[in-house]
């Protein structure tokens, strides 16, 4: 049952443990990102590779509440 609480007051991993999560995950994903203009569309190492481009897009918008992070 909710009691009013925002989803940031219930947070389970700390601010400074997000922050570095993602400043990890930054240059995969730019390297992910970078591959998929190298492989033919629609194939299934580009279909992988854009899931998990937006999965680690996700795992922002859930931590930081921002899904644009690394735009």
């Amino acid at each position: 049952m909710q009691h009013g609480h925002s989803t940031k007051s219930r947070r389970i991993i700390s601010q400074r443990v997000a922050d570095r999560l993602l400043e990890t995950l930054r240059p995969t994903r730019h390297l992910l990102t970078r591959s998929l203009a190298e492989i033919p569309m629609g194939g299934p190492e580009y279909r992988q590779i854009d899931r998990v481009v937006r999965e680690i897009d996700r795992l922002a918008e859930i931590l930081i509440g921002d899904g644009t992070h690394f735009y």
